[in-house]
């Protein structure tokens, strides 16, 4: 009985781990998403702004 409930838990183990890591690896792919969006944002605001300066000038 000791021993099917070590292997039990060494399952679960093994799912909480997996579920962890498939978490991680999503939060990983949200976070580089975000952080494209940003750096296109960045992009297109510099320009808009460069647009700006040389109408004002």
């Amino acid at each position: 009985m000791r021993r099917v409930m070590g292997a039990v838990g060494t399952v679960i183990l093994e799912i909480l781990k997996w579920i962890l890591r498939i978490f991680l690896g999503a939060l990983k792919l949200v976070l580089g998403l975000a952080r494209i969006i940003l750096l296109l944002f960045v992009m297109v605001a510099r320009i808009f702004l460069s647009f700006v300066r040389m109408g004002t000038f």
